[in-house]
Parts: structure tokens; sequence; C-alpha cells
């Protein structure tokens, strides 16, 4: 029995869809033609219109609820809450900026019993997820990931703006996660699972769960889609730095502050 930890990673997708975005302004300066000679006058651009580049850190608090979890699951042990760090380089445009982000963080599931959709114990076997004390090695689950994100913003003041944007990206997992695999003694059922579900190896009176299986690792994909939704407000305290307020999708729902500095 396996259960399947990126289905709430296709529920996203579709949110990022709904983020209209402008198109992107030309990076040419306007041009015109002189009625006389015929010849191009270049005019010089706004200096707001001018192409910058920066670069920034971002500090991240990826949070995956149980709630959310269980909506592709029978019961999961509990949900997630890690911290994300990473770096951006940006290119700005007026109030448009096209990102290019690099961010690392553990993913870390609750330990515990769990319970794929449609089974149900003891009959069916469920899975007792180890924490990275309990794994082999200590090893920890995590992605390094790498995406593209085109972000708008609307001023509300000379300062302040909202910002509003998403994109696409790749995970590239590393580490492990590991389970024990077990068949469930009564009197044990998918809202009380403990202690029956309860490999004996954890220390826990477990009846015919001394059976369990593991710990195995999770045969997990090596890359995952990242899919980028992201809402939030802007500062800028000079026209060369800007920090950013803001939560949405990451894959995983998120809640963070950035800031870049402008050459």
């Amino acid at each position: 029995m396996r259960i399947c930890f990126c289905s709430s990673m296709l529920a996203a997708g579709g949110l990022v869809l709904a983020l209209a975005t402008p198109a992107l302004a030309e990076d040419s300066p306007d041009t015109a033609v002189d009625a006389t000679t015929g010849e191009p006058i270049v005019t010089t651009l706004d200096p707001a219109e001018e192409v910058r580049f920066g670069v920034g850190f971002r500090a991240r608090n990826v949070r995956v609820p149980t709630a959310m979890i269980e909506l592709f699951t029978e019961r999961a042990a509990g949900g997630a809450s890690n911290l994300g760090l990473g770096i951006d380089l940006t290119r700005r445009k007026g109030n448009s900026e096209l990102q290019l982000g690099f961010e690392y963080e553990h993913i870390t599931p609750g330990e515990g019993v769990w319970i794929a959709s449609g089974d149900n114990v003891p009959g069916d076997e469920a899975d007792y997820l180890l924490s990275p004390d309990r794994a082999p090695g200590g090893e920890k689950l995590g992605w390094f990931t790498v995406e593209f994100t085109y972000l708008h913003h609307t001023p509300l003041t000379k300062s302040i703006a909202l910002r509003y944007g998403g994109g696409l990206g790749l995970g590239i997992v590393t580490g492990a996660l590991y389970k024990y695999d077990v068949p469930c003694a009564a009197p044990a059922t998918n809202d009380n699972p403990e202690p029956g579900c309860v490999p004996a190896a954890i220390g826990m009176e477990a009846g015919n769960a001394t059976n369990a299986r593991g710990p195995t690792e999770y045969d997990l994909p090596p890359v995952f889609p990242v899919i980028n939704a992201i809402f939030g407000v802007q500062f800028r305290p000079n026209d060369d730095m800007t920090i950013n307020v803001e939560g949405g999708l990451r894959t995983f729902p998120f809640f963070g502050v950035s800031g870049s500095y402008f050459f």
C-alpha cells in the first residue's frame, strides 16, 4: 500500500491559469520618423521604463495543512511546516518583473499512521511514516527548485504596490522519506488506528502490527513540477531596493518575505 504525496500539486495547477498578467512591454526605445528627412528619431525612455537588473534573497514558510492532505488520503498523521530559503535574479521594467528563482527546503510530513484513499483498516495495510529522527541515517526529504515567474505591480502610492503573478519550474527531490508497511490489528479503524497500526518497533503495544515490514523508502519521482501563484505587497524604499511581503502557492502553500537590490 502506498500513498501519493504529490496529489496536492495537481490541485494547485488550475489556480495559476486564473492569474492573467499584462503582456511584456517592448524593450526598444520609442521611434518616430522625421517628416523632412525621413530619418528615424530616437526618443529617450522615461526612467521608470528603463530595464534594470537585481539580485535578492527570499525566506518562506511552506505549509501543507493536514486538512489539505486528507483531500487525497483517508487519514494523515499531520501536516508539514518548513522554512525555505532562496535567491532571486530579477529583470524589472516599469511595473513588471521577470524573476528566476532558486530555493531549497525540507519537506517533513507528520510522523504517524497514514491510510491511502479508499483503504480501510484493519483489512488493508497502513503506512507508518517516520520522522527524520527515526529514519535510517537521519535522512530528510527535501527539494531544490528552479522556477521562472512573471510578476506585475499595481501602484497604491509612490512606494507601495500590489504584487501578483505566476510561473512554472522544476523541483529536484533530495533525501528520502521512510515508512513501515503495517498490517493493522483489530480493533483499529480509519478514525482510530492506534495502537493497532503502530509497528512494535516504535515502542507502542501493537498486536499483530509486530509483523510490520520496514523501514522502507518511498519510491518518489526524482523531479516534481513547480507551480507558482503569488499575491502580495511590494514596498520600494528607494529606486534601487524592493521589499516584498507575499503568499500563495509554490506547488505547496507558502507565506514569506523577500527583497532585491537593483543595479
